[in-house]
């Protein structure tokens, strides 16, 4: 009974992969670039692959190693910035925390803790520059809001809201408002060299609100942190001192979810500072730091190059994004793993993905740019059983809409 039972599993296997290789080959995907991996994480089988060995852009499915990183080693509270006093200065320091008067988490904690002193503010900054932004990035991308700097202290998100109501402009930080003129365009534009920005005239009563990044330094976050707490705040280059104590601030979750629901750019490469804060390591050299830690020697092979995966020099191939997907499952618990990742036709940007087989459900990280679209998570059959996927495509002759159509219409082949 035994042999006919494996018999019989095995049979339903071939039958799955059979029937999911028709589905690709009749799928636009075949006429494209792309690579696929699904495996039975219960049984550990892998029920089909097609240029699973192939490397491909990833796109923001590149969050999900950031993702891992970060659980493995930031803990469960945000270490929001370093501190030290002495009788009469009070010095602290950035560890990459974006969530610091974020529009979104609303953290007012570094404020509030340096508005309750009455000593010297000092801001130790970086030793050496930063890289603003990532290898590989579009350069033009500078004024939209997911390629906002990376920075030791993001405040605001490094990023200027404008909006507009009773033909007024509201503009968070006010800070910039001496630096904002109305002028010939349809948007809000900043001046790619500095921090001036032109707005639109406003014909009508509103303006929807839109979020440009500003010029990031450290004279720019004294000042920032100056005119928000209506007193000075010094800076100069200075090294943590190892007495230096971490003040703690909110929950890591709450950096994961914008990340993982809304592919939130800028969390994810502010991780990867609050990582090498968080080791003591150059913030330049984090990512190779990284694949030399213990657990970490499937990286090898991965060229990775940002945290978010804006980066057009990434590459991955969807087996190793099936061995995250699997670390994943060992090292997070099931109720907060479906609650980080987005789920098909509920959540984050996977609410939109509605076209799925009854009884379904899909958690995943999904990633696009140019004419790329990918696709990589966990899909939890009719009766139960939970199977890691990643479908990567890229550079198609046709809009990252349809590519989308063409993935989900793969994945309805799933039994």
């Amino acid at each position: 009974m035994k042999n006919l039972a494996f018999l019989f599993l095995l049979a339903l296997a071939s039958c799955q992969s059979s029937h999911l290789q028709i589905a690709f080959n009749e799928s636009s995907l075949a006429q494209r670039a792309s690579g696929v991996m699904i495996k039975d994480l219960s049984t550990g089988k892998v029920l089909f692959e097609k240029n699973a060995d192939q490397y491909f852009m990833p796109a923001s499915n590149m969050k999900l190693l950031t993702f891992l990183q970060a659980n493995r080693i930031l803990g469960n509270q945000i270490p929001s910035f370093k501190y030290r006093e002495t009788k009469d200065t009070l010095f602290f320091w950035g560890t990459g925390d974006i969530s610091n008067l974020h529009p979104g988490t609303k953290n007012t904690a570094l404020r509030d803790f340096l508005a309750a002193s009455s000593k010297v503010l000092v801001y130790g900054a970086p030793l050496k520059p930063m890289p603003i932004m990532g290898s590989g990035w579009a350069w033009d991308d500078y004024n939209d809001h997911y390629s906002a700097d990376i920075s030791d202290m993001p405040l605001y998100g490094n990023l200027v809201s404008f909006s507009a109501a009773q033909r007024r402009w509201n503009i968070t930080p006010d800070a910039f408002a001496s630096v904002a003129k109305t002028g010939a365009t349809l948007e809000v534009r900043r001046n790619r060299l500095k921090n001036e920005f032109t707005l639109p005239e406003l014909k009508t009563e509103k303006y929807g609100e839109q979020q440009v990044p500003f010029m990031t330094s450290p004279d720019m976050t004294a000042f920032l942190l100056s005119d928000t707490l209506h007193k000075s705040v010094e800076t100069m280059p200075l090294a943590v001192h190892p007495d230096a104590r971490i003040f703690y601030a909110g929950k890591m979750d709450s950096l994961y979810v914008p990340m993982l629901h809304e592919s939130d750019n800028a969390v994810a490469e502010q991780l990867l500072v609050m990582i090498a804060a968080e080791k003591g390591w150059d913030p330049t050299q984090v990512i190779d730091n990284l694949k030399k830690e213990p657990g970490n020697e499937f990286m090898k092979d991965i060229r990775w190059i940002d945290g978010s995966g804006l980066s057009r020099y990434n590459l991955i191939r969807p087996k190793d994004f099936i061995y995250i997907l699997e670390l994943l499952s060992k090292e997070v618990a099931p109720e907060r793993l479906h609650a980080l990742l987005p789920e098909a036709n509920k959540t984050g940007t996977m609410r939109n993905v509605q076209d799925i087989n009854p009884g379904v459900r899909i958690w995943a990280k999904s990633g696009s740019f140019g004419n790329t679209y990918d696709l990589s998570g966990y899909y939890q059959t009719k009766d139960g059983k939970t199977l890691a996927f990643s479908v990567l495509s890229n550079l198609g002759n046709t809009s990252v809409r349809e590519i989308k159509k063409s993935v989900v219409e793969f994945l309805k082949a799933i039994h």
